[in-house]
C-alpha cells in the first residue's frame, strides 16, 4: 500500500495550497458542468442514491492550519474497505509531507476538498441493493 500513496503527496500540498489562496482549479470544488440528468436520463430523482464505498460525500478537507478533517459520510452507512484505504492513503501522505517539513494545510478552508477519486479510489455500489428504494450512482466518478 505505501507504492500507492507515494505519488499521492505532492498532489495533495499542490492541491490544498492552490485552493487555500483562492486559485480556480478543476480540484478545488467539485465539477458541476455535468448534470446527472444527461447520464441518467431516466432516474426517478426523487430517491436517495444507493450505498457506496466509499460513500457519496466523503471528503477530505482543511480543518485548520495543518489539520485534515474527513466529513461524516465517511464514517456513514456505506463505508467500508474502499473508505478505509482512503483514509489512510491521505494520513500516510500527509504524515510524509509533514515529515519532509511541507505543510498541506496551510489554512482552514471546507470549501475546497479532495475526493476518493482524486486519487484514484473509485467508489463502488454495494451490491444486491433495491433500486426500487434507491437509485444506481452513476459509473465511475461522475458524482
Amino acid at each position: 500500500m505505501r507504492q500507492f500513496a507515494s505519488h499521492i503527496p505532492r498532489f495533495i500540498t499542490l492541491t490544498f495550497a492552490l485552493c487555500s489562496i483562492g486559485a480556480e482549479t478543476s480540484k478545488c470544488t467539485p465539477d458541476s458542468s455535468q448534470n446527472s440528468q444527461e447520464t441518467q436520463p431516466s432516474q426517478d430523482f426523487s430517491k436517495p442514491f444507493c450505498h457506496t464505498d466509499p460513500p457519496i460525500n466523503c471528503v477530505v478537507f482543511c480543518y485548520a492550519t495543518d489539520q485534515l478533517m474527513f466529513t461524516p459520510a465517511c464514517n456513514g452507512v456505506g463505508a467500508d474497505e474502499l473508505t478505509l484505504l482512503f483514509m489512510e492513503e491521505i494520513l500516510i501522505s500527509a504524515e510524509d509531507l509533514a515529515a519532509d517539513g511541507i505543510q498541506v494545510c496551510p489554512a482552514p478552508d471546507p470549501n475546497n476538498w479532495l475526493t476518493p477519486c482524486d486519487i484514484g479510489i473509485i467508489p463502488q455500489e454495494w451490491p444486491n441493493q433495491d433500486h426500487a428504494a434507491c437509485r444506481p450512482v452513476p459509473p465511475g466518478c461522475a458524482w
